[in-house]
C-alpha cells in the first residue's frame, strides 16, 4: 500500500541539492530539483524561489520538505507562504536541524521565523531527544526523532585510515562563520604544543587573510607564524574526497563551536573513525558519542585525556557500512510514511 502511494508523490525538498536531502529520500518518492535562481549561477539554490509566495500555485510537488535556506525572509513572508501552501493543498514537513542559527547565532529574528513554520507543519522531524524536547517544551509539538545518515559517500565508510606518526588535532576554521571560536582554537594550540608528538593541523581558507573580509581575525595569522606545533593549510574549499582524506589522518576532530544545535561535521567524523571534541554546546552530545568541554580548563583536560588515551592505543568505536546503511534506510522509510500521512491528511 505505501508503495502504491509514493508511486505518485512529488517531493520539493529545500533545499534539494543539500546532500541530506538525498540521504533522507526513498527510492520510490519522486524528487523535483532546485528551481533556478534568476541571475545567479547554474547550480546556487539561495535565496529558494520555492520559498516565494507566489510558487506553490505553480509546482506539481505534493509535498514539500523544508531544510535549510529560509533565514532572508522575513515572518509575515513565511506566513504568507504557508498558507499558500495550504491553499495548493501542499503538505509541508519541517525537519528542525537548527534551533539556533549557525550563520547568526542566537537572534530573534531566526526564532520569529522557527515560530511561523514549526507551527504550520503537518509533520516535524529532528535528529535528537534534547532538541525534540525542546520543540516540545517551545512550541507544543511532537517531533520524530531519527539519526543523522551517513554523511561520506559509502565506498569512504570502511576506507582505511593510513597510520601516521605523531598525534594530530585538526580544525577546518574555513571562513570563520559566527559560531567559531578562535579564542577555542587559540587556547588548543597553547595545549597541544606541550603534548609528545602533538601537532593543531589548523585549515583555513584564503578569504579571511584578507584584512577586509568581515570576519578577518587577526590572532589567525599570528597563529599561523607561532611554531611547528601549527600545521597552518590554506586553501579554497575541499572538495569531498580531500575533506575526508583529511578527516582519515586526523586523530582527533575539534569543534570549537560558540553555538550550535546539530552537526553534520560530527557526522562524517564518525563514518571515518575520527575522535571529537566538541563544545558542549546545543544537542551535540546526545547526536553521536563525542568528547566535549566547557571552558578553557575543561577543553585542556580533554585535549590532554585524548592524547594520553591515544599513545595507550584507544581509538574511537567506527561503525561498520552495514550498520550506516541500515540507518539511512530506516531513516528514508520513515519519511516516506510521513509524506504519506500528511498527504492522507493527518497531521503526525
Amino acid at each position: 500500500m505505501l508503495a502504491r502511494t509514493l508511486a505518485t508523490t512529488c517531493v520539493q525538498h529545500i533545499p534539494a541539492a543539500h546532500p541530506y536531502a538525498a540521504s533522507v529520500t526513498h527510492r520510490a518518492v519522486s524528487t523535483l530539483p532546485d528551481p533556478p535562481v534568476p541571475g545567479a549561477p547554474a547550480g546556487r539554490w539561495w535565496p529558494h524561489p520555492a520559498l516565494e509566495p507566489d510558487w506553490p500555485a505553480t509546482t506539481r510537488a505534493d509535498v514539500v520538505h523544508l531544510h535549510f535556506g529560509f533565514e532572508h525572509r522575513s515572518p509575515d513572508e513565511l506566513h504568507a507562504w504557508t498558507q499558500a501552501l495550504r491553499r495548493a493543498h501542499i503538505a509541508l514537513v519541517v525537519t528542525v536541524h537548527d534551533l539556533i542559527n549557525p550563520h547568526l547565532g542566537p537572534s530573534r529574528a531566526y526564532d520569529a521565523l522557527l515560530d511561523v513554520v514549526i507551527p504550520a507543519a503537518d509533520a516535524l522531524t529532528t535528529l535528537t531527544t534534547g532538541a525534540a524536547a525542546e520543540i516540545q517544551r517551545r512550541w507544543g509539538r511532537a517531533a520524530h526523532v531519527h539519526p543523522h545518515p551517513h554523511v561520506v559517500a559509502e565506498d569512504w565508510l570502511d576506507r582505511p585510515r593510513p597510520a601516521h606518526e605523531g598525534w594530530v588535532a585538526g580544525v577546518h576554521a574555513k571562513s570563520v562563520r559566527a559560531s567559531l571560536d578562535v579564542g577555542a582554537i587559540l587556547a588548543a594550540a597553547r595545549v597541544i604544543r606541550d603534548l609528545p608528538g602533538g601537532v593543531l593541523r589548523l585549515h583555513v581558507h584564503e578569504d579571511v587573510l584578507d584584512p577586509t573580509h568581515p570576519r578577518h581575525d587577526t590572532r589567525l595569522p599570528e597563529l599561523m607564524r607561532a611554531d611547528d606545533a601549527v600545521d597552518v593549510r590554506v586553501h579554497g574549499p575541499l572538495s569531498d574526497a580531500e575533506l575526508w582524506a583529511d578527516l582519515l589522518e586526523t586523530d582527533l576532530a575539534l569543534l570549537p563551536y560558540r553555538h550550535a544545535t546539530h552537526s553534520g561535521w560530527l557526522e562524517m567524523c564518525h563514518d571515518l573513525g575520527t575522535d571529537v571534541l566538541a563544545a558542549d554546546v546545543g544537542h551535540l552530545t546526545s547526536q553521536r558519542p563525542v568528547r566535549a568541554y566547557t571552558g578553557n580548563a575543561s577543553l585542556t583536560a580533554e585535549l590532554v585525556r585524548a592524547h594520553a588515551e591515544h599513545r595507550r592505543g584507544v581509538r574511537p568505536a567506527r561503525p561498520s557500512p552495514t550498520t550506516r546503511r541500515r540507518e539511512r534506510d530506516e531513516v528514508r522509510d520513515l519519511h516516506a510514511a510521513l509524506y504519506a500521512e500528511v498527504l492522507a491528511g493527518i497531521r503526525v
